[in-house]
Order: C-alpha cells, then sequence, then structure tokens
C-alpha cells in the first residue's frame, strides 16, 4: 500500500478523496498526490510522541481525513493499527468501555487513537493525540516494507463471539486488492462512492483502500448520512456522475422505504445511466426487495445487471466471490427449498469446496460447510498461535452452501441451523416466514433454539397485535407451517420491546448473544402500553429525521433550479459577453 501512496504522487491533480459530512454540502477534497507527504507528516507527528515499529494501537476509525492519515501513518511507521468500532455519540459509554479493556487485555494494546468521537469519554487505553489538521512532510520516500509484514489488524463481525482479531499483512492486502480492481475492472477515470464504515472491512477495503490503489475519485460520506437521507445517496450517484458503489444488503431495504415514498419530481431528476457495479454484500440478500428497488429506478436509468452479490470476510482481507460486472441477478432453489441467490464464482486465486455434515465432499448442488484456501486468507488469528488452516491448507468457513454451474450460492450459517425431528433448518427460513406478516416489523424477529423449543422473539408495528394476542400467535405460527412446514409452540411466540436483538456493525444478528440474553431472563415483552410509548418515541425522532429529509430535498431542488438558471444564462449571451436580445 505504502508504494501505490508514493507512486501517487505523479497522479492527476484532480483525482482524489472527496470527504462529505452529508450529501449536500461541498466536500473536504484532498488530492492523492499530497497523500504521501500526509502519511510522512503523520508517521513522524507518532513517531515524536515515542510510538516504535511494532506498537499496536487502537484505532477506532472514524470517517475523516484526519484519522485516515493516523491509520496510513502509523502503517508507514510500521506501527500496528487495530481497526475498531468508534463510539457513537448518544450510545451508552459503558459497553464501549468494556470492549475496549477486552481489547487490551487480549491484544496488549495501551494507546489509543484521540479520535474527535472519543472527547469526554473516560477510557481504560492512553490517549495518543491526532496528527496537527494538514500535517504534511514533502520530499520523504515512504519506506519499502516486506510482504509478510503485518500492515493492520481488523475484526470479525462478532455475530458468534467476540470480535476475533485478523492480522492483514501486505502481501495479503495486495492480493486482495488485486482480484477485486481485476474483477470490476474499474479505471482511474471512473468514480466511486461510499458511506460504509471504515471500521468495517466492506468500507476500508472495498470502498476506500481500493480507490486508493487505481487512484480513482473516491467520495466519502459519514455513515449517518445514508440514515438521515438515503435519497441523498442516489442524488449523489445522479449529480456526480458515480460509476460505483459499495453497500450492504440493508441499504437496499432502508432505501426502499424512502423511495417508495419520495416525491416523483425528485426521481425523475435522477440519472443513474453511469452505474456500472454496485458490490452487494454483507448479510443474506432480500430478494424481493431488490426486485422492488430495481422497478422504481428502472425509469432513472439503473440497469438491472448493475449489482453484485459478493461473498467474503475478514480473515480473507475481503472477498471471496462476486458476480461479475454486467451480469444479471440470479435466483435459483436451494436444497432446503427456499430461494438462493448466486454471489458469483469464486476469484482467481481462491479454492472453494464444500464438505456435507457426514465429512465428505459435496456434489453439484449438495449443501454444505463452506471451505477454501489460497488467495489472501490469514494463516491464524491475530497473536494466536492455532491455525485457522487445515492440514490440506483449507479453512472451514462456518458458512453453508452450495455450488451450481461453478457458482457459489450461501444459504446461512452453521452457527444459524436449527434440527427439529432430525430435519435441518436455518433461523432465516423461520424469520422470513414470520415477517411475511404485516405487524411484524421488517428485520426485526429472531428464531432461536432454547432447549429443543423453538423460540420466536419478534417486534410488532401495532398495538392492536398485542391487544388480539392469541390470534397474533396463531397467525405466526401457521404462516411458519406454511412456509417451513414446522409447527411451532403458541407459547413460545413472543412479542418483544423495541432494541433487545443485538446486532453486528453489519447488521447480522447476533444469536449467541440473543440466546444468553433469553436465558437470562433478559428479553422483556411488551404490553400495548409499552408499545405505544416506543411508538410515540419512534414517530417524533422520524419527524425531525423527516424535517431534515425535506431541508435538504429542497435544498437540492434549490441548487438545481439554481444551475438551470446558470446554465440558461449563459447560453443566452454572446461570446463577447452581450445578451442576445432572442430566446
Amino acid at each position: 500500500m505504502l508504494d501505490i501512496i508514493q507512486r501517487l504522487e505523479a497522479v492527476d491533480p484532480r483525482r482524489g478523496l472527496f470527504l462529505y459530512d452529508d450529501f449536500v454540502g461541498p466536500p473536504e477534497f484532498v488530492p492523492y498526490r499530497e497523500f504521501a507527504s500526509r502519511v510522512a507528516g503523520a508517521a513522524e507527528h507518532f513517531r515524536a510522541r515515542g510510538v516504535a515499529p511494532g506498537t499496536c494501537v487502537v484505532l477506532p476509525f472514524e470517517t475523516s481525513s484526519s484519522v485516515i492519515f493516523a491509520f496510513l501513518g502509523l502503517m508507514e511507521l510500521g506501527a500496528v493499527p487495530l481497526s475498531v468500532k468508534p463510539y457513537i455519540l448518544s450510545t451508552p459509554k459503558g459497553p464501549y468501555r468494556d470492549f475496549l479493556a477486552r481489547i487490551r487485555e487480549r491484544y496488549g494494546a495501551s494507546l489509543i487513537l484521540d479520535a474527535p468521537g472519543l472527547s469526554g469519554l473516560e477510557l481504560p487505553l492512553e490517549r495518543l493525540p491526532l496528527p496537527p489538521s494538514g500535517a504534511k512532510r514533502a520530499g520523504v520516500k515512504l519506506r519499502e516494507v516486506a510482504p509478510e509484514e503485518l500492515a493492520f489488524v481488523q475484526f470479525s463481525s462478532g455475530s458468534t463471539s467476540f470480535p476475533k482479531g485478523v492480522p492483514i499483512t501486505h502481501e495479503n492486502l495486495a492480493a486482495n486488492l488485486r482480484m477485486i480492481i481485476r474483477h470490476d475492472g474499474r479505471t482511474s477515470e471512473d468514480r466511486v462512492t461510499s458511506w460504509l464504515p471504515l471500521y468495517h472491512d466492506m468500507g476500508l477495503i472495498g470502498g476506500l483502500l481500493t480507490c486508493i490503489t487505481v487512484g480513482n475519485d473516491l467520495l466519502l460520506s459519514q455513515p449517518a448520512s445514508f440514515l438521515m437521507d438515503p435519497l441523498g445517496w442516489l442524488e449523489l450517484i445522479s449529480s456526480e456522475k458515480v460509476m460505483g458503489s459499495v453497500i450492504p444488503n440493508f441499504a437496499i431495504d432502508y432505501a426502499l422505504k424512502s423511495l417508495k415514498s419520495a416525491d416523483a419530481d425528485d426521481l425523475k431528476r435522477l440519472d443513474l445511466s453511469r452505474v456500472r457495479s454496485i458490490y452487494l454484500g454483507s448479510e443474506p440478500i432480500n430478494i424481493p426487495n431488490l426486485e422492488q428497488f430495481l422497478d422504481i429506478l428502472a425509469p432513472c436509468g439503473l440497469r438491472r445487471d448493475v449489482f453484485m452479490p459478493c461473498y467474503g470476510m475478514a480473515e480473507t482481507v475481503l472477498m471471496v466471490a462476486s458476480v461479475p460486472p454486467r451480469q444479471t441477478v440470479r435466483v435459483i432453489t436451494a436444497p432446503n427449498g427456499q430461494p438462493a441467490i448466486s454471489v458469483g464464482r469464486p476469484l482467481t486465486e481462491f479454492e472453494v469446496r464444500l464438505r456435507a455434515e457426514d465429512g465428505q465432499l459435496c456434489g453439484e448442488g449438495e449443501l454444505g460447510e463452506i471451505e477454501l484456501r489460497g488467495g489472501s486468507l490469514a494463516p491464524s488469528y491475530f497473536l494466536d498461535d492455532r491455525p485457522l488452516r487445515g492440514e490440506d491448507g483449507f479453512y472451514a468457513t462456518g458458512d453453508l452452501g452450495f455450488q451450481k454451474e461453478g457458482e457459489l450460492f450461501i444459504t446461512g450459517r452453521i452457527n444459524d441451523r436449527i434440527k427439529v425431528n432430525g430435519q435441518s433448518f436455518f433461523s432465516g427460513d423461520f424469520e422470513q416466514a414470520v415477517e411475511r406478516l404485516g405487524f411484524i416489523r421488517p428485520g426485526r424477529t429472531a428464531v432461536i433454539q432454547v432447549k429443543g423449543r423453538l423460540v420466536v422473539l419478534a417486534e410488532v408495528n401495532h398495538p392492536s397485535a398485542l391487544e388480539r394476542l392469541e390470534d397474533s400467535r396463531k397467525q405466526v405460527c401457521q404462516s411458519v407451517l406454511e412456509t417451513v412446514g414446522v409447527t411451532l409452540a403458541k407459547e413460545d411466540v413472543l412479542f418483544i420491546r423495541y432494541g433487545q436483538l443485538q446486532k453486528t456493525s453489519s447488521g447480522k444478528l447476533q444469536r449467541r448473544a440473543i440466546t444468553e440474553a433469553y436465558e437470562q431472563g433478559r428479553i422483556r415483552t411488551v404490553t400495548p402500553m409499552e408499545l405505544r410509548a416506543d411508538l410515540l418515541q419512534m414517530r417524533a425522532q422520524r419527524l425531525v429525521l423527516g424535517s431534515v429529509m425535506v431541508a435538504r430535498q429542497r435544498g437540492r431542488r434549490w441548487m438545481a433550479s439554481g444551475k438551470a438558471a446558470l446554465s440558461a444564462g449563459l447560453l443566452r449571451l454572446k461570446p463577447g459577453g452581450q445578451r442576445q436580445d432572442g430566446p
């Protein structure tokens, strides 16, 4: 990565990183030509404060140029940045302090980058000041690194346990970046946008580092900007002639709500015809919602072949398989009878096979655990002597799927598998069946197995579902029976208070944590009165959010009309600056 940054000194000065606080305001622009001097300046700042090569520094990866150059500066110094989630304002401080304490104890880190979001927070680590804004050290050649040297540590999603540190070497990082760029065929002329958090592998590797490697423009926004204004993401793609993006599946579900209620004039102004590739990953893909999203935006020029479902993990740096550009999404029926979406063929340097429960290798179309080797797979977790790979070099991922005509299909996680009367099912099969009902909140259901019993934990969207509790429970049981063919006990269908279903940063249910909370009696059911209070609070938040979105949409309309008026005025001027008489 450092040699790539050095070469950026010779690129077009107009190419670089555009950082947006939201999708509307003017961005901060950092030309790629300045990256080497900014990285060298950050490294010198840390060196002067006693940070030595090999020092582990916890780095809460906020989306800001200062934190990005701190990350790269630590890499230049030979220190080891541990890329972790930042503290989110207005969330409880205790759990975040506990998280940092566990990182300190497990990995021996004593320093934490003093990112802006940590202001006023009591920390279990010594603060390391950020480099001064715009700090540079011009004319310095960045160091050469050995391929096996550690570049940074990223963390697994933590859907089944505390996140595990994955050591990313310069060699593995370069290999995965090379595979991704070769796969999507981007050039330095292309423009890419991302709002994914940088502590997440999709945001850091798929968003930031791929663009730095190619030298193509990256329009980088705060993660909260998408949650505040999902249509703003599409407006930015349209106005800035963006070629590609990288998103998790929940973004489709979330944006779809805004698209359905959007002003027709807002949609008419969108020009999405330049979009060529949008990587889609992180979690199971909601096929009906993806189809609706494409249908609504087809008049805006969005082609049906732009989405590239992909599969990957922190252990491989990022990507393992992906649908290629300009290929429509393929949906077939999985061996368990549920629809499954292709995530494409494994990338060139990976070998993938599947193994059945009995230990035998799977044939075509047979369900099994995904095993892989080669490519950019880490040898072990950070500071853990136990190898990830077996004797034959394959890593058992814990993911389940099947292959058809060379393409890979993901059906779930081994830990999500539920056995009922000798038959295997996935938690997601039950959850989709429950969420077919109109009174269930989408994406707010968890089905767990406790001492052989199936327990449904679901959030509802209207007090009437609780006032006719027995009927609502019967409907859930009936939907599961019709869809999955399994009988549930009514008393094991629980409607719960909002916000109790823990999720990872990429939106995956933390099933082990949810199961433990249930077993310890920490999952609370909801009464009609409590639900009304929750709904009132949500409506108040939506009113605030809605006013922000309306203001932003009006701002975009004002800017669009202003640009149109300016263009019309310029057209009415003669070359000498005199106004023409005619229209």
